[in-house]
């Protein structure tokens, strides 16, 4: 069974930073995304063949950033993700980026709708739902 949280490491690139070699704010979801997006893999389920196969998208629908400590140009990062819930159609993911002496520099979240190709809510098909319960280290949900 995969660990309920994934790390991905990343360095801030310098197109990434400003005039100081600080990352612009805009970046941090860019980073969530990027763990997700591994999560998911890890788990089974690769966005690529979920909305191939089976016609589910995951647009974001809620996203909040709290920006702690600022990340800089070159430093090596932690992404930390985790499914935080997965209930009806929506999938709620939790983040903490931390920098390589382990110090916090920002936490997060994103809420996905699980949604059809025609851009309405879906229920996730079961084969999906397993494997997320099963990525957050937990039974299956009844």
């Amino acid at each position: 069974m995969p660990a309920p949280t994934h790390r991905l490491s990343t360095r801030v690139r310098y197109p990434e930073t400003d005039r100081m070699g600080v990352a612009h704010h805009s970046h941090f979801p860019v980073w969530f995304e990027l763990g997700r997006t591994e999560w998911m893999r890890e788990i089974g389920c690769p966005y690529g063949e979920m909305e191939d196969r089976d016609g589910v998208f995951f647009p974001v629908v809620d996203l909040g950033v709290r920006y702690l400590r600022p990340a800089r140009y070159d430093q090596l990062l932690e992404i930390e993700t985790r499914l935080a819930s997965s209930e009806g159609v929506r999938v709620r993911f939790e983040y903490v980026i931390r920098d390589e002496g382990g110090s916090t520099l920002a936490t997060g979240h994103t809420v996905h709708a699980s949604v059809g190709r025609n851009g309405r809510p879906k229920r996730l098909p079961v084969d999906i739902r397993e494997r997320l319960v099963a990525g957050m280290g937990m039974e299956r949900e009844r």
